[in-house]
């Protein structure tokens, strides 16, 4: 996924995101304030509820985050990749 589609997925480059919790109980990532489809959701089953208690929404953040985390890597990497293909203008 490039910046430019990242852009368009969240609307520009200070997109603020909400983590919301639906009326099905699936909790979903969206742009807040925003009533459109949610670009995230996860939903965990009663047992694993159960489990988490309170601690669900903290455990979907942190899901989140470590995704996010690892689309900017991958992101960062194909820079660098394309940085290091390139010629360079003179050489030494």
């Amino acid at each position: 996924m490039s910046i430019e589609q990242l852009k368009e997925l969240f609307g520009n480059q200070d997109a603020i995101l909400e983590l919301v919790q639906l009326e099905g109980g699936e909790l979903a990532l969206r742009n807040a304030g925003s009533e459109q489809e949610p670009l995230v959701t996860i939903q965990f089953n009663e047992e694993v509820r159960a489990l988490l208690g309170d601690q669900t929404p903290v455990i979907a953040q942190q899901m989140i985050q470590a995704a996010l985390y690892g689309l900017l890597e991958k992101q960062v990497n194909e820079w660098q990749a394309g940085v290091v293909d390139e010629k360079p203008q003179y050489l030494s």
